[in-house]
């Protein structure tokens, strides 16, 4: 039997570098993949000479050295390497070799610089740090042909496993399939979850000034760097009161101040062009505010020009009772109602943006899971199929996080169930509560990572990112990008542990059972405002506030079903009104 070639891996540090860890790590994972490589260690502190000499006296496959000294005499040493392994023939397309090269992102880029390869975003680096002018230095070298394309791997520590497969594996790297990303929410979260396995995310931008112009390359910015999926664009006061009326040419936009608030939209060419905006990149989807007058004619005009994923519309707030809009309490429900069914008609997802305006305003907890409660009803009954509820955290700032996760299964649990018995789905969509950020930015950011990895623990599909800065001042690009990098990080540390079954633990388990059962009894009497007349009673009402696995478990059998679902099912049928139809609401 033939015997195998061993494909030798030569592995150092270059004099005086003594950093063996990563270039050893990385040989050792090769002779573990099973494909014949073996890893021959040279140690540290190797000088050229030496590791010229065992080039020649192995004949290895790869060699691979690392430098992680910063930048500063990295052009010699490629240099001198360069010339000798020309010298003694061992240059690539002679002798076969494959040469990596392995250090920080200054060093790594000056390689590249040198060697005719792309140079790589460097936003952490002090400027101090960094000795070369990286495009001098490739213009110098672009013509010495020994030295482009020298080096079949230059890594820093921002390489992916992904690539150091394909080049253990000697595969020609081929680009990425161009994705055509869906402009779809349902569509977009499936992709998402299919690529990067982790949910999709969403960011506010709008630039308070004289015109759209600094939202429009901020909206670029985030496109480009890929790191959203959602831009959700935040308009000045004006544009939400008064842009149907700017559309149809009944006010003039000139009597008004622009730019307090958001980005000053004053007609539909504005939206089309911060939608174009979006087309590069990641091509993430656009949003906007629901606005506070004429919603339904607000609806048609970003439907028409930004092919909304899904719109956010409130039950009580944005009127008189929050001084937002020039509508009636009474007239403010009906208005977002009609506009609510106005989507489902187009068979649009949609989020109610409630439940946290009251807890912003330091709501006990039964009362934010009644409102989520009653939002998740009126979603039903107003012919959604996607409803989107959103579950704000850490409000008011000083909940202990047990606490919030017990506040936010309740309420999902409670109408979890609708799924089950009707063609409605439910998507979660998770953030952080905008008065918990320190404006100390440091803290800030330990806090958005905090907030992120409890927020994973009620498995979002979208999540919110509120920007660090925002206790601070109102998120630029930069600002919105670091924050969507920190969140990412966050679902890799949640992802990467098993994790404890917290929803066992004694605390949080009573305290959510507490939460449904406070938050039902508002229900039960909400609906008995409405005209119920059905099985639930005062009497009663105790055998039903409970779960379906408690129920289940009694004794006598007119029992068993009665908990908290059919609890429910029959305070929402309209059939248990007199008008036939479901009056709570």
């Amino acid at each position: 039997m033939e015997k195998a070639i061993k494909r030798r891996v030569l592995n150092c540090s270059i004099d005086p570098c003594v950093h063996t860890l990563g270039v050893e790590k990385f040989a050792e994972w090769m002779e573990t993949m099973g494909i014949g490589y073996l890893a021959i260690k040279l140690g540290p502190a190797v000088s050229i000479d030496e590791l010229i000499d065992k080039i020649r006296e192995s004949r290895p496959e790869v060699v691979s050295f690392c430098y992680r000294l910063g930048d500063l005499h990295v052009d010699e040493i490629i240099v001198e390497l360069i010339e000798k392994v020309y010298k003694y023939e061992l240059e690539p397309k002679k002798g076969g070799i494959r040469y990596c090269f392995g250090g920080l992102r200054p060093a790594a880029n000056l390689v590249r610089a040198m060697t005719g390869q792309p140079i790589l975003e460097d936003k952490f680096s002090p400027k101090k740090d960094r000795h070369f002018d990286l495009d001098k230095i490739a213009k110098e070298y672009k013509d010495k042909e020994k030295f482009q394309n020298f080096f079949a791997l230059i890594v820093d520590d921002y390489v992916t496993m992904a690539e150091l497969d394909e080049f253990a594996r000697n595969r020609i790297r081929i680009a990425k399939e161009k994705i055509t990303w869906s402009d779809d929410l349902l569509e977009r979260i499936k992709q998402v979850r299919e690529l990067e396995d982790r949910p999709i995310i969403r960011a506010h931008i709008g630039a308070a000034a004289e015109t759209i112009k600094p939202t429009v390359d901020a909206v670029k910015a985030l496109s480009e760097a890929g790191c959203l999926e959602i831009i959700s664009l935040a308009p000045d006061q004006v544009t939400q009161a008064f842009l149907p009326k700017f559309d149809r040419g009944e006010e003039d936009p000139k009597k008004y101040r622009n730019g307090e608030g958001g980005a000053p939209i004053r007609s539909r060419e504005d939206l089309r062009t911060l939608k174009n905006a979006t087309k590069c990149g990641n091509w993430p989807m656009t949003r906007i505010y629901s606005g506070t007058d004429e919603l339904v004619e607000a609806a048609k005009i970003f439907e028409d020009t930004l092919h909304m994923p899904f719109p956010a519309v409130p039950i009580f707030f944005y009127n008189r009772l929050d001084g937002r809009g020039p509508l009636s309490i009474l007239d403010g429900i009906n208005e977002h109602f009609n506009t609510m069914r106005w989507w489902a008609s187009i068979d649009k997802p949609l989020e109610i943006n409630d439940p946290h305006q009251w807890q912003l305003r330091r709501c006990s907890d039964d009362m934010y899971v009644t409102d989520h409660i009653l939002c998740g009803i009126v979603a039903l009954k107003m012919g959604l199929k996607n409803y989107i509820m959103q579950l704000m955290f850490d409000l008011p700032p000083e909940i202990e996080p047990l606490n919030d996760l017990a506040k936010m299964k309740a309420a999902f649990e409670i109408i979890e169930p609708l799924t089950r018995h009707f063609d409605y789905n439910i998507i979660k969509e998770t953030r952080g509560g905008l008065s918990s950020f320190p404006p100390n930015l440091d803290e800030a950011k330990s806090h958005l990572a905090m907030t992120t990895y409890w927020q994973m623990f009620m498995e979002p599909e979208i999540v919110h990112v509120v920007s660090y800065c925002e206790a601070h001042h109102d998120a630029k690009p930069e600002d919105i990008i670091a924050s969507c990098d920190i969140t990412k990080q966050s679902f890799r540390e949640y992802d990467r542990a098993p994790l404890p079954d917290i929803w066992n633990i004694p605390k949080v388990a009573s305290r959510k059972e507490e939460l449904k059962k406070g938050a039902m009894y508002n229900i039960f009497h909400l609906a008995l405002m409405g005209g119920y007349e059905g099985e639930i009673t005062l009497e009663n009402f105790s055998k039903f506030a409970v779960s379906k696995e408690v129920s289940v478990k009694r004794e006598k059998t007119e029992e068993q079903e009665m908990n908290y679902e059919t609890m429910l099912l029959d305070l929402i049928d309209g059939k248990n009104y007199l008008s036939g139809e479901c009056n709570m609401i």
